[in-house]
């Protein structure tokens, strides 16, 4: 019985992470916090105020589409939110200082 519980759990943990392509939600979503994080330490909230806004934004609908199970979605708004703190990061050091 407990080969058979552990061989189940195994193929479920097997194929969330291959059906994620090799990020799990919650790791984006941290990952989405640490770029969020990253770009606030280096000040782009007041140097590159719109793409901050909108990776923040996209962070938190990340998390609002998790929470209702929504995982696609989650993703999907994990994913824009680094990508827009990138691009505010990158906005900030093109102006200098």
């Amino acid at each position: 019985m407990k080969k058979l519980l552990l061989s189940c759990l195994g193929l479920i943990f097997i194929f969330s992470f291959s059906y994620g392509k090799g990020y799990i939600t919650t790791e984006l979503i941290d990952e989405a916090q640490n770029s969020l994080k990253i770009a606030y330490e280096a000040k782009c909230e007041q140097f590159a105020p719109y793409e901050y806004s909108k990776a923040r934004a996209y962070y938190e609908i990340s998390k609002m589409e998790t929470s209702k199970g929504n995982l696609k979605a989650g993703k999907a708004a994990a994913l824009k939110s680094i990508e827009w703190s990138l691009k505010a990061i990158s906005k900030r050091y093109k102006k200098g200082d």
